[in-house]
């Protein structure tokens, strides 16, 4: 995703990207790691749980819509070079 965007194939927020982006520095917390810790901790309290549920509901539903347009859109879309198989 990240990459198609950098080619300006699709115009989708980086707030997004970054929710499925898992980082390869230890310091740094993706979404993808704040929702296995919600998953599998035993620290976390109910409450926030359904805090991030939430929220992560709302950026999910923003990003669902922003898909649909690309998708549905009568912009041509090419796949580059390097990435068909």
């Amino acid at each position: 995703m990240a990459y198609v965007k950098l080619k300006g194939l699709i115009d989708y927020e980086d707030e997004f990207i970054e929710m499925i982006t898992v980082h390869k520095e230890r310091n740094k917390e993706s979404e993808v790691d704040k929702r296995e810790e919600a998953r599998y901790s035993s620290m976390i309290t109910i409450e926030k749980v359904f805090i991030r549920y939430d929220a992560m509901t709302i950026l999910c539903k923003k990003a669902i819509s922003q898909c649909e347009e690309i998708v549905f859109s009568n912009k041509e879309f090419k796949i580059p070079k390097e990435l068909e198989l």
